[in-house]
């Protein structure tokens, strides 16, 4: 066994504490069982994620959003350092998440849109009409050769097998990931400043490779590339995290989890998954 213990999250934007359909979803796994957990808020989700980790057992942390922008995005944002701790550090600086869900997240993508191209929108793009700025659209705007790509390598890969996976630019929408990427990456910064060397991030920390001798792993997932059997009653989001955690759990008793952290990927796309991109568990 790789891990004594498995945390699958489905993250959520919302701006008001929420429960049910379209807030976070946290499942557990373990010896006993798989337990899931509904927090009305991003905060308290933080909190319960920590505490799983405190048990001093080694542990799987799979979240479903990017941990990781297009390559070339640090960069075009003025960034120095290596790509993808720039990019969190700034994150865990800039986005204010307060313990009623009320953030800024519109206001950061923005600034950002801004840094990159100060005279026209994007790349990020998805807002509320009262959310809408000279830098940020409710709308896709036009592509321009001054972004950065739309897709992560992994993202080509998953549309190549025909899926729809969405890019880390679009912030709002049914199914939009950005936003959750913005205020998720910055809880894991946070997460970051807690627990300090116990906790690393695969595949940056770690290269593609099983994780080894770490306590802590931080995994991006997306538990809609799994068919889920949905019990009537039950929401979407809570089966997918606990179905998702189960399938972990099983292959690791199997054997074969091991194998998702090895992905086959193309020798010139290696040095942007580890530096910047990152890969989604899973894809193999």
């Amino acid at each position: 066994m790789l891990f004594e213990r498995i945390v699958v999250v489905d993250w959520s934007a919302r701006s008001t504490p929420t429960t049910g359909a379209d807030s976070v979803w946290i499942a557990v796994a373990d010896s006993g069982g798989i337990e899931l957990s509904n927090p009305s808020t991003r905060r308290a989700a933080l909190t319960e994620v920590t505490a799983a980790t405190n048990s001093g057992r080694s542990t799987l942390i799979g979240v479903d959003f990017s941990l990781g922008f297009p390559r070339g995005a640090t960069e075009a944002l003025g960034l120095v350092g290596r790509p993808w701790r720039a990019m969190w550090e700034l994150l865990g600086s800039e986005i204010s998440d307060d313990d009623r869900n009320r953030n800024n997240r519109f206001a950061v993508a923005s600034g950002l849109n801004a840094k990159v191209v100060n005279d026209a929108p994007g790349p990020f793009w998805g807002c509320p009409p009262a959310q809408r700025t000279d830098h940020l659209t409710s709308t896709k705007p036009a592509r321009l050769r001054a972004w950065p790509p739309e897709w992560r390598y992994v993202e080509a890969r998953l549309r190549d097998e025909g899926l729809r996976p969405f890019s880390a630019w679009q912030l709002l929408g049914a199914g939009a990931v950005g936003s959750q990427s913005l205020v998720g990456i910055a809880a894991l910064e946070r997460l970051r400043w807690n627990l300090g060397e116990r906790l690393c991030v695969w595949p940056f920390d770690t290269g593609l490779v099983v994780p080894t001798d770490t306590d802590v792993v931080v995994a991006e997932v997306w538990p809609s590339r799994w068919p889920v059997i949905i019990p009537p009653g039950m929401v979407k989001d809570a089966a997918q995290v606990q179905a998702t955690a189960q399938r972990l759990v099983d292959m690791d008793a199997a054997g074969t989890l091991g194998a998702l952290f090895v992905p086959a990927v193309e020798t010139s796309q290696l040095d942007d998954i580890l530096d910047e991109e990152g890969w989604v568990l899973g894809v193999t």
